[in-house]
């Protein structure tokens, strides 16, 4: 359940300066990282690629919320409802089609297996058995998602990740909009108070803060720090955490209760500013360990594919 946002009507505007800087930050940071972490460098250079086809197509559309009152504010941090859905959001369909195409593209020459999910939707998509635009707006539908890679035999993880990131760029400005609606020192819970989504990964910095990434949104809120967030755990006897010796800036959070795990980024012990999206690829091997420990995790890397 969500509270009922008011959307104004969009309009159009572009600020490309703001999108080529933020691109460019991204792909130093990714050379430094690479140089870190030679083991990921090729998923790296492949994330980058997929940064690069999105900021091709940054959605010209740009949506203004007309802004909740307090009463609205202060019932949605009390009852725990998020600000809105997670179809609710408004996307810049045919951007997103031409990310998805341009993706296809990329993705093709990855790998054989790859080649072989990209060939079965690009020829569903040219008998006009697959439409594109309804896929990507029907992004949150897991039945229908399920129906189209079992109907095409496409591998369901690559077909959520070409949605989901060319979905990405519109999401993004959904959360510009929606951001300074949510009263974050009131909102503790293990959920995204924008579209109730669960968390990816986690960050602890200053004190000790510690906040969550949103796995669909993108958005990234304050939380308490000793808490699971997906059961709601908060007993430090059953509330541990795993890490690979010579990288204390790592470690995986466990719970006991439910058996499920959240990475953690300690950016105190880094000598950069981490991107979240970006430290999740270069932690792969943390979901494995947290795995072969017997944890699981209800939203697992997109790029463990």
């Amino acid at each position: 359940m969500a509270c009922s946002v008011k959307w104004n009507k969009p309009f159009f505007s572009l600020k490309r300066d703001a999108v080529s800087e933020s691109l460019e930050q991204k792909k130093k940071l990714i050379e430094r990282l690479k140089e870190k972490n030679s083991v990921y460098a090729e998923i790296l250079s492949f994330y980058q690629k997929v940064l690069e086809e999105q900021d091709a197509e940054k959605p010209a559309v740009h949506v203004q919320y007309s802004g909740a009152t307090n009463k609205t504010r202060d019932l949605q941090t009390k009852e725990g409802f998020p600000l809105i859905n997670r179809n609710d959001f408004y996307l810049d369909v045919p951007a997103a089609v031409r990310v998805f195409e341009s993706l296809c593209q990329v993705l093709r020459n990855t790998n054989e297996k790859m080649r072989e999910n990209i060939q079965a939707i690009e020829e569903a998509v040219s008998i006009n058995a697959l439409n594109l635009r309804e896929l990507v707006k029907r992004h949150s539908d897991d039945v229908y998602v399920n129906s189209i890679a079992d109907q095409f035999d496409i591998n369901r993880a690559v077909l959520v990740f070409l949605i989901h990131s060319s979905i990405q760029p519109s999401l993004n400005m959904n959360v510009e909009q929606l951001k300074h609606e949510v009263d974050t020192q009131n909102w503790l819970r293990g959920y995204c108070p924008v579209c109730g989504s669960a968390p990816r990964i986690s960050e602890l910095k200053g004190e000790g803060a510690r906040s969550f990434l949103c796995s669909f949104c993108g958005f990234q809120w304050p939380s308490e720090r000793l808490k699971c967030p997906y059961c709601d755990n908060t007993d430090h006897k059953t509330l541990q955490y795993i890490y690979e010796e010579g990288q204390e800036a790592y470690r995986v959070d466990v719970c006991e209760n439910c058996k499920q795990y959240i990475k953690t980024v300690d950016s105190r012990k880094l000598n950069y500013t981490p991107d979240l999206q970006l430290e999740d690829i270069i932690t792969i091997h943390l979901d494995i360990l947290a795995s072969d420990h017997g944890y699981k995790t209800p939203v697992p890397s997109p790029f463990g594919l």
